[in-house]
């Protein structure tokens, strides 16, 4: 079974870092695809395996032009799961909005759209709900 590994923060990246994708992507791509290309790259960066940061950029850029090929113009549906607060930048969303933030401004610090915070602490206030329900007492 596959183990998904530690992965590096976006909010944490310099510049330097994201720059071999951000000279990939043009500026007319879609945010989408923008995302996508990040989190490819950012994937690809933190593996274990590793590697050189213009080859991943551009495996980056590859991998997110086939997504776009296979199924763009749908709206697919990709689930958090309970994994959710595996991920780093998850967490820093929670801890963001627990501390008051607004949406925007969490979405701002992290690198992800607005949407994706709200679907973040959405999932978050689910487990959080189940967790409480386990333990009540229903006799």
């Amino acid at each position: 079974m596959f183990e998904m590994f530690e992965r590096l923060d976006l909010t944490a990246m310099t510049a330097a870092q994201i720059q071999p994708l951000e000279a990939l992507m043009p500026a007319t791509w879609p945010d989408t695809w923008r995302e996508l290309a990040t989190s490819h790259f950012i994937t690809l960066l933190s593996a274990p395996q590793g590697g050189e940061p213009d080859a991943l950029a551009r495996l980056a850029v590859a991998l997110t032009l086939g997504i776009a090929q296979d199924i763009g113009g749908t709206q697919p549906y990709i689930p958090v799961g309970a994994d959710v607060m595996s991920s780093a930048r998850a967490r820093r969303v929670i801890e963001l909005r627990e501390q008051g933030l607004s949406y925007k401004r969490v979405a701002d610090a992290t690198g992800l759209t607005e949407s994706r915070v709200r679907q973040i602490e959405s999932e978050w206030r689910k487990l959080q709900m189940a967790q409480r329900q386990g333990q009540l007492q229903l006799d």
